[in-house]
C-alpha cells in the first residue's frame, strides 16, 4: 500500500511539474509578445455570440467589420460553431461583456497538456510522459494558439482550437482507459469538439471503434445494441449543431464560412482538393537565418516538421509497429484518419492564414499523441535530444513571430 501511494505521489510531481512548465512557458512568452491573459479580445466572437444569445437572439443586431461574420439574407451571424460560446455564456455573468478571452485558451492548453500526460503515462515512464506532454503543448504551433499577442489573444479561431484540443485529448484519454462512464463521457466530449471545429468529426469512427473493442459481444447486432447507450447523448449534441444551422442558414450542416463575404463575393470554395498541393508545399517551406536573424513565412504556414513534430514522433512510432508486425485495426484506422483529416484540413482556401506554422495541422495532435503512445516503447535518446532544442525553436519562434 505505502508503494502504491508513493508511486502515485511521484506520478502527481511529475505531472504537476510538468504543468508548470507549461504555463511557466507560456508566461514567459505572453511577456515577449505583450500577449495579457485578463485582457478581452476584439476578435472574441464568442462572447459577442453569448451576449447575443442572453437577449434571446442566434443573429449579431449588427456588423462587426473586422470579425468574420456570415451574412445570410441580410443578418449577420457569428461563422464559427457554437461550443466554445459556451463557456462565455457562463463566464459572462459574471464579467459582462468583459471577458478574459485569452485566459481561457491558456486553461484549454493545460487541460490538454494534462489529459495527455494522464495518456502517456499508461505506455511511458511516469518522467516521460510527464517530458512528453510538455513538448506536446510547447513543442510546436499550439502554443501560439494559446499564447499569442498583439492584441489577437483569445481571438474567435484560437478559442475554438485549443478548446478542440482539450476536449479531443480528453475524450482519447478516456476511450482508451477501462471505465464505461470514461467510454461515454469521451464520445460526448468528441461530439463537442466537432463544435470547436467540424473536421474532427473524422475521429468519431474511431472512437466508435474502440468503444466496439471494448463491449463486443458475439454477433455484430448484439455489439451495435451494446454500443447504442452510449451513442445516444453524442448523437442529441449532433442533432442540436443541425437545428442550429438549419434555423441560422437552412441547411444542418452549414456552421456559416461558405457565407463569410471573402467566399460569396470571390466565389471561391471554403475546402477544395485544387489548394492540396500548394498548401502542401507551402507547410514544406524552411525557415532561413538572413543576416544573423531568424526568418519565416507569417502566412499560409511553414517547416511542419519543426512547427508540429509530432507528425513525425507519430509517424515513426506507427511505422515501427507495423514493420514488427505489432500493428493492430485501431493503429491502422489512426493512422489512415490522421492522414486524411491532415489532406482534408490542406484543401482550406487560407491554410491557416497569418500564423505562426501550422496552426490548422494542430488538430490531429491528440490522435497523434494517441498513436505514440501506443508504441508502447519508452523513449529513445535519439528521440528525446531533438524534444529540448524543438521546444526552444517553437518558444523562441512564437516570439519572433509577433516581432515580424
Amino acid at each position: 500500500m505505502m508503494r502504491i501511494r508513493r508511486k502515485t505521489a511521484f506520478s502527481l510531481l511529475c505531472g504537476g511539474l510538468s504543468l508548470l512548465a507549461v504555463l511557466f512557458t507560456a508566461l514567459y512568452v505572453a511577456q515577449k509578445t505583450g500577449a495579457n491573459f485578463f485582457a478581452h479580445s476584439a476578435f472574441d466572437s464568442y462572447t459577442l455570440q453569448a451576449m447575443t444569445w442572453r437577449e434571446g437572439r442566434i443573429a449579431l443586431s449588427q456588423d462587426y467589420p473586422w470579425l468574420e461574420l456570415a451574412i445570410f439574407q441580410g443578418r449577420y451571424y457569428v461563422s464559427f460553431p457554437p461550443v466554445p460560446a459556451i463557456p462565455m455564456w457562463l463566464l459572462s455573468f459574471a464579467c459582462g461583456a468583459d471577458t478574459p478571452s485569452a485566459l481561457l485558451t491558456l486553461l484549454y492548453l493545460l487541460g490538454g497538456a494534462a489529459a495527455a500526460f494522464c495518456l502517456l503515462r499508461r505506455y511511458l515512464p511516469v518522467g516521460q510522459a510527464a517530458c512528453f506532454a510538455a513538448f506536446t503543448a510547447l513543442g510546436g504551433s499550439l502554443l501560439d494558439l494559446a499564447v499569442s499577442g498583439d492584441g489577437f489573444g483569445g481571438g474567435v479561431w484560437y478559442q475554438a482550437q485549443t478548446l478542440a484540443f482539450f476536449l479531443t485529448m480528453l475524450s482519447m484519454l478516456l476511450m482508451d482507459g477501462k471505465r464505461p462512464l470514461g467510454w461515454a463521457v469521451s464520445l460526448v466530449c468528441v461530439a463537442l469538439s466537432v463544435g470547436c471545429r467540424p473536421l474532427n468529426a473524422l475521429y468519431v469512427p474511431v472512437l466508435l471503434w474502440m468503444l466496439n473493442l471494448h463491449v463486443r459481444q458475439a454477433g455484430i447486432g448484439r455489439s451495435v445494441l451494446k454500443m447504442l447507450p452510449y451513442i445516444v447523448v453524442p448523437a442529441l449534441i449532433a442533432a442540436a449543431y443541425g437545428v442550429y444551422n438549419y434555423v441560422r442558414f437552412g441547411n444542418p450542416l452549414e456552421f456559416g464560412h461558405s457565407f463569410l463575404p471573402e467566399y460569396t463575393q470571390s466565389g471561391d470554395a471554403v475546402l477544395s482538393a485544387q489548394n492540396l498541393w500548394a498548401n502542401f508545399k507551402a507547410i514544406l517551406r524552411p525557415p532561413q537565418v538572413n543576416e544573423g536573424a531568424l526568418t519565416f513565412p507569417i502566412i499560409t504556414g511553414f517547416a511542419v516538421y519543426l512547427t508540429n513534430p509530432l507528425f513525425l514522433y507519430g509517424g515513426i512510432r506507427a511505422l515501427e509497429k507495423a514493420v514488427r508486425k505489432q500493428a493492430d485495426s485501431t493503429d491502422a484506422l489512426l493512422v489512415a484518419t490522421v492522414l486524411l483529416h491532415a489532406a482534408c484540413l490542406l484543401t482550406h482556401r487560407t491554410n491557416g492564414g497569418w500564423q505562426y506554422g501550422t496552426r490548422y495541422l494542430c488538430d490531429a495532435l491528440p490522435a497523434l499523441v494517441l498513436l505514440f503512445s501506443r508504441g508502447r516503447k519508452p523513449l529513445r535518446l535519439w528521440e528525446a535530444l531533438p524534444m529540448s532544442a524543438l521546444i526552444l525553436f517553437n518558444v523562441f519562434g512564437t516570439i519572433v513571430f509577433h516581432s515580424l
